[in-house]
């Protein structure tokens, strides 16, 4: 697996912007229920700093400050909080803050941690970055009942303190960004009222953009959580592309109830003035944005192409099949890094790009497959 690049997939490669990440520790302490970083971690479940990927990513801050190249920002994290209270003293995150404030590299931040607010070194640090635009701070939620909260998330920060924490920077105009992940019907806010009471309080707290996912689970915990949520039943579809033996299946929201549930974020986030996306759905029809991570609040950056960029530009091309040329186009069009400008990067994170690359080319020409990532790519295509 490389160190600052997430592994080329199906899923991934053709729909995620930030491919590139920082995993400062080696767990996750909140035990979250639907922890999707249990499906990938081996070994020990101890939280312990990781040095390998502070040191690396420094490497590449470094070389593409120097050479004058477009920074791609950097996700800190993907598996595992970057704020554990293992923070206080291991400080690997903050030291992550002040490299990318040294080579002025941008910083895509994701937590449910409220020590952003508490620790003052690291607030301090995280300030300096957002002031600059190089930062934007993503806070995760999936509901903002702090009782419903303890169900699916027992060690985190309620949602009150994320909440709050959330407020102490984007009330002063820093790019903050909520996500509602995961999202579940009833669980999450779904009915009209409750979703504008929701989106209200994201608004008064200065969110400038929102994103949403499904919630995805083992086929086996469905019955299970959903009686300890107390919801109604739910509808769940195959999430694995192909059964893996000796891995369990898993399912996610289906796109039926997935899609009435966003239509309605999708309209009340228009009317609040912010920004909106799904990730990693294929739904492009809800999507109000450049891009689904919020790097567009950033000062400065650059991002690879997705399939989002191929729905937006209408590319008729792309109906026959595999059609570089046509992709090259739309990279051109958005100002998206591909092709022979990856190469200029450094190894570390160029080599690995390049396979997400061809992955992304790959699934243009499958149509199965495009049914399950990206249906409004396909509808648009086949329409």
């Amino acid at each position: 697996m490389p160190e600052l690049v997430i592994n080329a997939s199906n899923v991934i490669s053709p729909l995620c912007y930030s491919v590139l990440k920082i995993e400062p520790y080696t767990a996750c302490p909140y035990r979250c229920v639907y922890c999707y970083g249990r499906w990938y971690a081996k070994g020990s479940d101890v939280v312990a700093p990781r040095g390998v990927a502070l040191a690396m990513f420094e490497g590449v801050a470094k070389r593409v400050y120097k050479e004058g190249l477009r920074p791609m920002p950097f996700r800190l994290s993907t598996l595992v909080d970057p704020f554990p209270p293992h923070e206080e003293l291991a400080k690997i995150s903050e030291k992550v803050l002040r490299i990318a404030k040294k080579y002025e590299y941008p910083l895509i931040i994701n937590t449910k941690s409220s020590k952003i607010v508490e620790a003052e070194g690291l607030r301090r640090a995280l300030e300096e970055l957002l002031d600059k635009g190089l930062a934007v701070l993503q806070v995760s939620l999936s509901t903002l009942d702090d009782s419903k909260s303890r169900i699916l998330e027992p060690v985190a920060p309620p949602p009150s303190r994320r909440l709050l924490a959330l407020e102490e920077f984007g009330s002063r105009g820093f790019p903050t960004v909520v996500r509602l992940s995961p999202y579940v019907p009833y669980y999450s806010p779904t009915g009209e009222e409750e979703v504008e009471q929701a989106l209200g309080l994201f608004r008064d707290a200065g969110v400038k953009h929102l994103i949403v996912e499904g919630l995805r689970v083992e086929r086996g915990e469905v019955e299970v959580l959903v009686k300890e949520l107390g919801l109604p039943e739910l509808d769940f579809e195959g999430y694995s592309l192909r059964e893996v033996e000796g891995a369990k299946p898993v399912v996610r929201i289906s796109r039926r109830l997935r899609a009435k549930a966003y239509e309605g974020l999708r309209r009340q986030a228009i009317r609040t003035g912010m920004g909106f996306a799904t990730c990693k759905e294929g739904l492009f029809r809800f999507h109000t944005t450049d891009d689904c991570c919020g790097a567009y609040l950033l000062r400065s950056y650059a991002l690879r192409a997705t399939l989002w960029d191929l729905y937006r530009a209408g590319l008729d091309s792309v109906k026959q099949g595999v059609n570089v040329d046509a992709y090259i186009d739309v990279c051109r069009k958005f100002s998206r890094v591909c092709g022979e400008e990856l190469r200029l990067y450094p190894k570390a994170i160029s080599k690995p790009m390049r396979y997400h690359e061809k992955r992304l080319l790959k699934c243009l020409g499958d149509r199965e497959l495009l049914e399950r990532i990206a249906p409004d790519l396909l509808n648009r295509l086949e329409g």
